[in-house]
């Protein structure tokens, strides 16, 4: 029987390092992986929910013509004359309605439709029959399962004063997942471990069977597990403001609209019709969904984008003169940056909307999450002595072999990630403070 090759000290103080990181990561975060995960679920299969749940104000029998986009704006003003309108998108195909956002009077002004926005809403859905311009239904926007889900998933429905708690989570389960990985990494069998077979779970063996599965299980997803928790993150409140300033300063951020962008109105100018702007918009876009923010003020312009995120290689961004239609700004895939793209890639991916089979990998992720937070708990549970945390133990000798570049990397993520870094700093400090202390036991002389 041939013997294992001990680990080398480098990889032992390592291993002992990440052992102990993993395990009060774990523990600490396990509440909010649990919460992500299963609100992530919920988010994900949206689309199934809400075509059952709003199908009554999102679809229409088809009728013999549409009707001009100004009679159907018309009648969303006629019906909440008190209520600001925000934007519109058009119905898109045959027997669908179209929705006129709104804003209430007292409502804060914010950007409508933004891409990070986690504020919860408090405007309201017109839901528009394309075919006879009347206003079939009306919801709010927290009405919409999508949006409940949303706001739930990224704020737990507590607005930007939460979202921190989930950008702990996802940082931290960043960090489990690489230490996991790299704790678990086999030995080829040549050097006395068990190569590939480590990738065949050992069943009907207890607490080694658990810890079989729990890698197992967290590889088999890893990939889609890794993209999930970094999209998330570029767009997280704290990272997500250090990302999109880093994509500006390489020149990887999507072109923006300009400020100071001004319509030129002549002395006899009439402003263009909405239909007239629809039609100019849907000739460079005919078979994407379309959103349409209306003009601010006499000199304001027109904004148009795609609306639907689920097509980003149909990305595009127009800024129109109200008065000639001029194409003031313009923006499409061609024109974003590689960064920008893989941005534009991912976030739909993460959201899973890219259709079902998008949807069954996230699905599969989010329990694959779950059964890592309850397969540990369970490892865990089955090895503490009645009574003890049993923490895995870090002496001051495991420090002293940890590579120069260990460190750097934890500086730099800390920095990176604002959330994580402030943790890690509070759970270096504890530690520092506990080697301290034990060190100073250790002097006592007996």
């Amino acid at each position: 029987m041939t013997m294992p090759i001990p680990l080398p000290p480098k990889r032992g103080a390592l291993n002992r390092l990440f052992w102990r990181v993993h395990f009060w990561a774990g523990l600490i975060t396990a509440p909010i992986v649990l919460f992500a995960a299963c609100t992530g679920l919920l988010y994900v299969f949206s689309p199934q929910i809400e075509a059952w749940r709003h199908a009554g104000v999102d679809h229409v029998p088809i009728g013999a013509a549409v009707q001009p986009l100004d009679a159907q704006v018309a009648a969303v003003h006629a019906a909440f004359p008190d209520q600001e309108l925000r934007f519109v998108v058009p119905a898109h195909a045959a027997g669908d309605t179209t929705q006129v956002y709104l804003r209430a009077p007292h409502a804060h002004h914010m950007q409508g439709g933004g891409e990070h926005d986690h504020g919860l809403p408090d405007g309201s859905i017109a839901y528009v029959d394309p075919y006879t311009a009347q206003v079939v239904g009306t919801l709010g926007e927290m009405q919409r399962f999508k949006t409940w889900a949303k706001k739930l998933h990224s704020s737990a429905l507590q607005g930007d004063g939460w979202r921190w708690l989930l950008e702990l989570g996802a940082s931290w389960m960043l960090v489990m997942f690489a230490t996991g990985i790299t704790m678990w990494w086999p030995r080829a069998r040549s050097a006395g471990g068990p190569g590939w077979r480590a990738l065949v779970p050992r069943l009907g063996r207890g607490r080694q069977t658990w810890r079989d599965l729990h890698a197992v299980v967290a590889l088999a997803l890893g990939l889609v597990l890794a993209i999930v928790l970094v999209t998330g993150l570029t767009w997280a409140k704290h990272s997500g403001e250090n990302f999109r300033l880093a994509q500006e300063v390489f020149g990887q951020g999507a072109p923006k609209l300009p400020k100071g962008l001004r319509s030129t109105a002549p002395a006899d100018a009439v402003p263009l019709s909405w239909q007239s702007i629809y039609d100019q918009a849907r000739a460079s876009a005919p078979d994407v969904s379309l959103q349409f923010t209306p003009p601010r003020g006499a000199d304001g312009v027109w904004r148009v984008e795609n609306f639907d995120r689920g097509q980003p290689m149909k990305h595009f961004t127009l800024a129109l003169d109200a008065y000639s239609g001029r194409t003031l700004f313009a923006s499409d895939w061609d024109r974003l940056p590689l960064l920008a793209r893989a941005t534009a890639l991912g976030i739909p991916f993460h959201r899973g909307e890219f259709g079902v089979w998008n949807q069954v990998l996230l699905g599969l992720a989010a329990l694959a999450a779950i059964f890592s937070v309850v397969s540990g708990l369970v490892m865990w549970w089955q090895r503490r002595p009645r009574g003890k945390v049993a923490a895995p133990s870090l002496a001051r000798q495991n420090l002293r072999g940890v590579p120069a570049w260990l460190w750097l990397l934890a500086a730099g993520l800390g920095f990176a990630l604002p959330v994580f870094g402030c943790s890690l700093l509070a759970f270096a400090t504890v530690e520092g403070l506990r080697l301290a202390l034990q060190r100073r036991a250790d002097d006592v002389p007996a």
